[in-house]
């Protein structure tokens, strides 16, 4: 994807096949992600500002799946 496909953001599905388990690791890892974490996983090289928007794109994919896991009965405790 070019970047000027990148910034017309669209919705997609994705549907993805798992275990019990790995659904129910994938669900307590979702719970404490924070947004200081996501920013430090950003390049570096970038300005601020763009490194606070990408973390906050990943904010919303990760509360996404964990959405998904929650309606299918994987909730964190």
């Amino acid at each position: 994807m070019t970047k000027p496909e990148a910034e017309q953001s669209q919705w997609i599905d994705i549907n993805a096949r798992l275990t019990d388990e790995v659904a129910w690791e994938l669900t307590q890892f979702c719970k404490p992600s924070m947004f200081d974490q996501f920013y430090a996983l950003i390049e570096a090289h970038l300005p601020h500002e763009e490194r606070q928007r990408k973390a906050y794109l990943v904010i919303s994919g990760v509360d996404a799946v964990a959405a998904a896991l929650r309606d299918k009965g994987y909730a964190p405790r």
